[in-house]
């Protein structure tokens, strides 16, 4: 080895072999493979060495077909499916993740960068544990007896030279090596089947003239995912292995320098301790009491084989000519490449699957999704009533964040309401954290709750807003909160005048219709001038792809479908009092009613209360169905055997309800107003009425449910406009092309309507 450091080009990148150890996890490792088509790193080929578990791993790698080298381990052996991974790997560096770690996008990128120095034959980075904000590893050493120090608070190469007694340390979920160092020392001991297995290596390689690096950043989020060693809770279920590879770790590294006498009290020490805190997981109910005996027999037959193995006198390595028996040609993994270039782009949306959602959180969840999949870095920031989290799902980072329950309300936040600010300032210390690791493009925001009113007071990030129902438009429709003035003085009044100034001073607004933007100008007396304002209408899947179950109710008339909250401005009451008509001359006929329908009205009554007290409602009370808050599978199911959509609102920014029926080449009926006009056009693909008019929605519903080859005719018509007009694509990429407009034009003249210097 000459030691020497070549700084890294496009033309002198190393070649990296990620490899994937899996057993089990069939899941897990579907999202980690998902994640790697993110990474900024362009030479890397994919490994994943199988074990025996049959859990369908299969079918996630046929997916991958052509893409990816596959290995099979019929033993539960996790070094020997590390050494089938090198055989195969045909890269430079030999990068290993956990098959449930998700690599941040600029993961690979970091922890090759040490390879420019010629003398590195390890390098790791951070790893984050399950909830993605604490660390289970950042900087750490270990000495001979395997025992890690993690408390360090920065790298320490003072200890990586040959035989020194400590030597930095790395974590086998987030850990690199130079392949040529891996080979010169026979890669990895096949008597670790879990447990130290990396220690050992790390600490082979060092002692072999090699350099360890530690790297400040290299983030993997570890998921710490249930296996046959730990359980659900992710408590250690299986002593065995932990403790006869330390016996083993001790007696190979140990023996040189300490004695018998001093290893075996260091061995009993660690099983001692470890014998506490199953005792404690038992006393928790964490594991049962059968495992006292359990952890015993574990304990004698690890002291048994790890002392045999220890005086073997030979370590299980792997031979010079192993190496290059499975050896084929290096195979680059597909990333998704962004036409100009990869951006990072923060979504926010109180409601966002799985749970309950709204309009808001379904067309931010499509959106998000549909950002991710054109190959750029997209954060979503939801409200949680549990602590902070961080996933990824479907492409996307997923931050559940609480505001702090002892939190002071920032000074520059003081209009708002306690909680409204509170989360409002989590959300903006969430994008600033986000953006001291890696430049955040642009934030994008609804307007409901003024959820990005923190951001637009502090203006440091461009902020697109979009314009849905306002509180003013709300109000309209509830007059017993605009005519309560406890309500109007502590939130409604200074929550509408909060709203006033987003709509005034972020930098982008995204209008979903023309009449949407058109009467929130007026109502709140701002201009939202064409520089800063794009129309663009909402998309979403396509679920006919999911075939929803067709099967109907015992009731087999035609099926009419209201989909949204029972309130007002949804205009349940207006869908009730024409049923009761419409049901009454069309006797096949059924509604069902899909929503929450426990919101208050009325004095505490729900619409369902009031609808059922009714003696009105004696006729057709069996044929109306509540079927309240449901699954998206539930929801495409409805949209697939009704025959009409009904939902007449008083007013939607949009209506993506509307489309949802129209995707199923349903007839949908909306009212004329808001963007519902922009959606259906009116007795083409769909209707309109009168808002809040049961006799005009009644005469409706007379002529379509009397017309068979009216509903097929409007529904075919309603059907072509949404595969013209309301794809996911088609929003993404004009979502996409405005925020960036948007952060071009702030990055020049800076925050719209502040003070500060655009010099950022």
């Amino acid at each position: 080895m000459t030691p020497g450091i070549s700084k890294l080009t496009s033309d002198n990148l190393p070649r990296v072999s990620i490899v994937i150890c899996t057993d089990g996890r069939a899941e897990a490792l579907a999202c980690t493979l998902s994640s790697l088509s993110y990474l900024d790193f362009a030479a890397f080929e994919v490994i994943v060495v199988c074990g025996p578990t049959q859990d369908g791993t299969d079918k996630v790698l046929q997916a991958y077909d052509g893409r990816i080298k596959i290995a099979l381990n019929d033993k539960r052996n996790l070094s020997i499916s590390r050494n089938l991974g090198i055989r195969l790997a045909c890269g430079d560096i030999v990068a290993f993740l956990d098959d449930d770690a998700i690599p941040e996008p600029d993961w690979l990128s970091e922890i090759v960068t040490p390879y420019q120095d010629e003398a590195v034959g390890a390098s790791g980075g951070f790893v984050y544990g399950p909830d993605g904000y604490a660390y289970q590893y950042r900087f750490g050493t270990a000495n001979r007896f395997g025992d890690a120090n993690l408390k360090w608070k920065r790298p320490a190469p003072e200890f990586s030279f040959p035989l020194s007694e400590n030597y930095p340390h790395l974590l086998g979920a987030n850990s690199s090596f130079r392949r040529k160092a891996l080979l010169e020392v026979g890669g990895f001991d096949e008597e670790y089947e879990y447990y130290l297995d990396e220690t050992d290596v790390t600490l082979r390689i060092l002692d072999a003239g090699w350099k360890i690096a530690q790297v400040a950043g290299g983030h993997v989020h570890h998921k710490f995912m249930p296996s046959h060693i730990r359980n659900d809770s992710k408590v250690l279920k299986n002593w065995y292995p932990v403790f006869k590879n330390k016996i083993y770790f001790c007696l190979t590294h140990a023996a040189s320098r300490h004695s018998m006498q001093q290893i075996i009290a260091r061995c009993t020490d660690f099983i001692e301790h470890q014998r506490k805190g199953m005792e404690w997981t038992v006393s928790e109910g964490l594991l049962g009491p059968e495992y006292r005996a359990i952890f015993d027999d574990h304990t004698d037959r690890a002291w048994r084989d790890g002392l045999a193995a220890g005086h073997r006198g030979a370590l299980l390595t792997q031979p010079a000519n192993y190496w290059s028996a499975l050896r084929t040609e290096f195979l680059p993994y597909p990333r998704l490449n962004p036409t100009g270039g990869k951006r990072r782009y923060c979504f926010l949306s109180q409601s966002y699957p799985p749970g309950e959602i709204g309009g808001i959180g379904r067309y931010i969840h499509q959106l998000a999704r549909e950002v991710a999949r054109m190959g750029h870095d997209v954060h979503v920031l939801t409200k949680t009533a549990g602590h902070d989290t961080i996933d990824f799902e479907d492409g996307v980072w997923v931050h559940r964040v609480a505001p702090s329950s002892d939190a002071v309300k920032p000074s520059d936040l003081g209009m708002l309401p306690d909680q409204i600010a509170l989360y409002c300032d989590r959300l903006r210390q969430e994008v600033q954290r986000l953006h001291e690791k890696r430049a955040v493009t642009a934030v994008y925001s609804p307007t409901w709750d003024c959820e990005a009113f923190a951001l637009m007071a502090s203006g440091d990030f461009p902020l697109i807003l979009s314009l849905q129902t306002t509180l003013k438009t709300f109000l309209k429709s509830n007059a017993h909160l605009a005519d309560s003035p406890d309500f109007m003085r502590d939130f409604g009044a200074p929550m509408m005048e909060a709203e006033r100034l987003l709509f005034e001073k972020a930098d982008g607004i995204h209008a979903l219709s023309h009449v949407n933007a058109a009467d929130i100008g007026a109502d709140y007396d701002v201009q939202m001038p064409n520089d800063r304002l794009r129309v663009i209408p909402l998309g979403t899947e396509d679920w006919l792809a999911k075939k929803p179950s067709t099967e109907k109710s015992e009731l087999a008339g035609p099926h009419l479908l209201f989909v949204g909250r029972l309130e007002p401005r949804k205009a349940i009451d207006v869908v009730l009092e024409a049923a009761r008509d419409v049901l009454t001359r069309h006797p096949g006929a059924v509604l069902d009613v899909v929503g929450d329908d426990t919101l208050p009205w009325n004095g505490g009554q729900t619409f369902r209360d009031i609808f059922e007290a009714d003696p009105a409602s004696v006729a057709i009370r069996d044929r109306v169905e509540f079927h309240g808050q449901v699954s998206d599978e539930e929801l495409r199911s409805f949209y697939a055997n009704c025959d009409v959509l009904v939902t007449p609102s008083r007013y939607e920014s949009f209506g993506l309800m509307l489309v949802e029926g129209m995707m199923f080449s349903k007839v949908v009926i909306g009212a004329r107003v808001g963007g519902m006009q922009e959606v259906v056009e009116d007795g083409v693909s769909g209707f309109l009425v009168e808002p809040g008019d049961p006799v005009d929605l009644a005469n409706l519903l007379d002529r379509v449910l009397g017309d068979a080859e009216l509903r097929a005719k409007i529904g075919q018509a309603a059907r072509a406009r949404y595969e013209e007009r309301f794809t996911p694509e088609r929003m993404a990429h004009s979502v996409v092309s405005f925020m960036n407009d948007v952060a071009t034009r702030w990055m020049t003249d800076g925050p719209r309507g502040s003070n500060k210097s655009s010099s950022k």
